[in-house]
C-alpha cells in the first residue's frame, strides 16, 4: 500500500502565514480546506497532472451521424482533476455564497491560495480555472442583471454537472500583442449591454477552447480602428435553446507544454453572442480580465517553483553520491538555497498583488494602493515568469538523469514553465506596459514608496544595501525620462526595479514579514542578484535549505 505524502499546505509554512494574514478570522474556517486541497493535490493530484499531460484531449469534429460536433474528448484524468479544482472551490472561492464564511472580506486570498496549491500538481488545468474566474469577474462588473442571472452561478459551481467554463478568445494572426489589429466582426445591434449580435471571423490561439461561456473582441461594422474600436461580448459554446453555436473549433494546436488541456484555432460563423461592452469601453473592460490573468500567471510561476523545490529537495535528501546524501554537498546546497529563497520571496511578493486586488475589489483601497496594484501587475507577471523557467530548469538538473525522463515530473514541471513569460504578455510587451504606469499614473512613485517603507522595516544591512541600489534606480530613471531613445534600456531598470520590491516585501513586518526564513532568502536573493564583488560571502547548509523551504 503507497504511503500518502504529507499535504502541501501542512508543509508550507510560509503559505499558512500568509493565508492567516490575509483572510483575518475567516482562516480558521477556510483552513480545512486549503489543508484538503494540500493533501490531494500532493498525493492523487499529482497523478492526475501526469496522467493528463500524457494523455491529452482530442478534437472530435463529426459525430457517428456526419453531424458537426466539435467536442473535447477528455483523459478520465482530466475529469478529476476538474472535480478537484473547481469542486474544491478555487473560483467559487470568490463568487460562490456557499463559501462566504470562509473567505470573509478576502475572497482573491482563498482563491488564490487555493490555486497555488492545486497548479503545483497541475499548471495546465490553471489555465482554465483562470479563464472561469475571469469571465465570471467580467459579468459581475459589467454585465446585464440577466446575464448574470444566467452564467455567473454556473461558473462558480462546484459541482461538475452544472459547471460552466470560461474562456478568453483574444489573439488574431496578424495582431498577436498587437489587439488593435483584432479583424473579427460584430454584425447588428446598436451598442445596447446585452443586446444579441452575430460574429464573424477567426480566432488563432483560444485555450480552453470548448469553454461554455467565452469573452471575445470583436470589431463593430462601422467603427473606429485600433482598441478603441472594440466591443466586447460573452459568446456561450451552446444557445438557450442547446443548439451548438455557429463557430467550430478547426483543431487543437500542439504544444509545448501544458499539454493537458486544449488550446485551439476557431472559425466565427454568424456565433451568437451578447454585447458588454462597446466601442470605447470592451478593451478597457478585457484589460480587467487581463490584469486577473496575469496575477493568475504569477502564481502559477511560484506553484511552478514550489514544485521544483520539493522535487529537488525530496531527492537531494534521498540520493547519495560520493559517500554523503547530495544535500550535504556544499555547490548542490547552493543550488537548493538559491531556488528556495527565490521561491519564497516570489510567494510573499505575488501575494501582496493578492491583497491588493482584494482592498480594491472590496472598494476599500486609496488611490495609492489601486496605482500601486496597477504598476504591480505587469512587473509580478514578468518577472516571476521569467524565474518559473530558470528554477525549473535548475531543479531538473538536481535531478539529473532522471529529471529528462518523462517518467519523473520534472520534465513536465518545466515545459510547463515555459509558457509563463509568453501567456498574458510577454515579457517586452509588459516591460512597456509597466513604463505605461510609470509615466500615466505615476507608477514609479508608488513603487519607490513601498519599497522605501518596507525597506525601513528591514535589518539594517538590507537597508543599506536596499538603500544605495534605490538611489541608482532613481537616477538612471531621471536619465531614462531625458532620453527619447532609451526604450532599449526599460528592461534593465524594470529588473532593479522589481528586485528592490521583491526583496523589501519579504522584510516587511507590517505585512506579516520578516521571519528569520524571509530574511534569509532575501539577503540570498539580494546578494545573488545585485552581488558586490564576485565571490558572495554567506554559504549554504542543508539547515539553511530546510529553514526556507519549509519554515
Amino acid at each position: 500500500m503507497t504511503t500518502r505524502k504529507p499535504g502541501w499546505f501542512e508543509t508550507d509554512v510560509a503559505l499558512q502565514r500568509v493565508m492567516a494574514r490575509q483572510l483575518g478570522p475567516s482562516f480558521e474556517k477556510a483552513k480545512p480546506r486549503l489543508t484538503r486541497m494540500g493533501d490531494a493535490v500532493a498525493n492523487e493530484g499529482a497523478r492526475w497532472g501526469h496522467e493528463a499531460d500524457h494523455h491529452g484531449p482530442t478534437l472530435v469534429t463529426h459525430d457517428h451521424t456526419g453531424a458537426r460536433i466539435d467536442e473535447i474528448d477528455y483523459h478520465h484524468s482530466y475529469r478529476e482533476l476538474q472535480r478537484l479544482g473547481y469542486g474544491g472551490g478555487i473560483v467559487a472561492a470568490t463568487y460562490n455564497p456557499e463559501l462566504a464564511a470562509e473567505r470573509g472580506q478576502a475572497g482573491k486570498a482563498l482563491t488564490f491560495g487555493l490555486g497555488y496549491l492545486f497548479g503545483q500538481a497541475e499548471a495546465g488545468m490553471f489555465c482554465p480555472v483562470c479563464m472561469t474566474d475571469g469571465a465570471a469577474r467580467l459579468l459581475v462588473k459589467h454585465g446585464t442583471p440577466e446575464l448574470q442571472r444566467r452564467f455567473v452561478p454556473r461558473l462558480s459551481s462546484t459541482e461538475l454537472s452544472t459547471l460552466f467554463t470560461g474562456a478568453m478568445f483574444l489573439t488574431e494572426k496578424a495582431g498577436g500583442s498587437d489587439v488593435g489589429q483584432i479583424a473579427t466582426v460584430a454584425k447588428g445591434g446598436a451598442g445596447v449591454p446585452g443586446e444579441r449580435v452575430t460574429l464573424w471571423g477567426d480566432k488563432w490561439f483560444c485555450s480552453n477552447v470548448d469553454a461554455d461561456v467565452i469573452m471575445i473582441l470583436a470589431r463593430p461594422e462601422g467603427a473606429g480602428p485600433g482598441t478603441r474600436g472594440l466591443g466586447l461580448y460573452v459568446l456561450p459554446r451552446t444557445l438557450e435553446n442547446g443548439k451548438r453555436n455557429a463557430f467550430r473549433i478547426d483543431r487543437i494546436k500542439d504544444k509545448l507544454g501544458e499539454r493537458s488541456f486544449p488550446t485551439g484555432e476557431v472559425t466565427l460563423e454568424g456565433a451568437e453572442a451578447f454585447l458588454l461592452g462597446g466601442p470605447g469601453q470592451g478593451f478597457l473592460q478585457m484589460t480587467e480580465m487581463l490584469n486577473l490573468s496575469r496575477l493568475y500567471n504569477a502564481i502559477a510561476s511560484v506553484a511552478v517553483m514550489r514544485r521544483s523545490v520539493v522535487e529537488a529537495f525530496d531527492w537531494a535528501e534521498q540520493r547519495v553520491a560520493f559517500g554523503k546524501k547530495i544535500i550535504d554537498h556544499p555547490l548542490l546546497a547552493e543550488v537548493l538555497l538559491d531556488m528556495a529563497s527565490e521561491q519564497r520571496l516570489a510567494l510573499l511578493w505575488a501575494f501582496r498583488g493578492v491583497q491588493l486586488m482584494d482592498t480594491v475589489d472590496n472598494g476599500t483601497s486609496s488611490e495609492t494602493e489601486r496605482r500601486t496594484l496597477r504598476m504591480l501587475t505587469p512587473l509580478l507577471k514578468y518577472v516571476l515568469g521569467k524565474w518559473a523557467v530558470r528554477v525549473a530548469s535548475e531543479g531538473v538538473e538536481v535531478l539529473a538523469g532522471n529529471g529528462y525522463i518523462e517518467d519523473w515530473p520534472m520534465a513536465r514541471v518545466l515545459r510547463d514553465a515555459q509558457v509563463l513569460p509568453i501567456w498574458e504578455g510577454t515579457t517586452n510587451i509588459l516591460v512597456l506596459d509597466a513604463f505605461r504606469a510609470l509615466r500615466k499614473e505615476g507608477g514609479h512613485e508608488v513603487l519607490f514608496a513601498e519599497v522605501e517603507r518596507f525597506a525601513a522595516e528591514a535589518p539594517a544591512d538590507v537597508q543599506s544595501r536596499v538603500g544605495a541600489l534605490l538611489d541608482e534606480a532613481k537616477q538612471a530613471l531621471v536619465e531614462l525620462s531625458q532620453d527619447p531613445k532609451a526604450e532599449h534600456a526599460f528592461r534593465d531598470w524594470t529588473d532593479r526595479a522589481a528586485l528592490l520590491w521583491l526583496v523589501t516585501t519579504a522584510c516587511a513586518k507590517s505585512l506579516g514579514h520578516g521571519s528569520d526564513a524571509d530574511l534569509r532568502a532575501a539577503r540570498r536573493v539580494l546578494a545573488r542578484h545585485a552581488p558586490v564583488g564576485l565571490l558572495r560571502k554567506d554559504r549554504a547548509s542543508a539547515d539553511d535549505v530546510r529553514l526556507v523551504a519549509f519554515r
